[in-house]
């Protein structure tokens, strides 16, 4: 009886758990050169590149999304969020988000 009270409590607990929280935003902002244009923290390295520092959440994942789909261009923008994962685009947006 507690062994299956506690393989369903680890299901429940799995279920809850999104994958998002797997994927470390900051690790992935560095390995995927966000930083190189935008900072560790949001701060952006040059006036031409917008700061990501408190812009919501949700907002940065649509616009991740529409970079990806085409539907929002940019040259740069582009390139790098075609290779983004949904949940790697949750993770940068909550990394990078309020």
């Amino acid at each position: 009886m507690i062994r299956n009270t506690a393989f369903a409590a680890l299901i429940l607990l799995g279920a809850a758990c999104s994958s998002t929280d797997q994927v470390d935003g900051a690790l992935l902002a560095e390995e995927k050169g966000c930083i190189a244009c935008h900072g560790a923290g949001g701060q952006s390295t040059a006036e031409t590149y917008p700061n990501l520092h408190m812009q919501w959440e949700r907002y940065l994942r649509v616009q991740l999304l529409k970079y990806r789909s085409g539907e929002r261009e940019n040259a740069i923008m582009n390139g790098f969020a075609v290779g983004l994962s949904d949940d790697e685009i949750r993770a940068l947006a909550k990394h990078y988000g309020t």
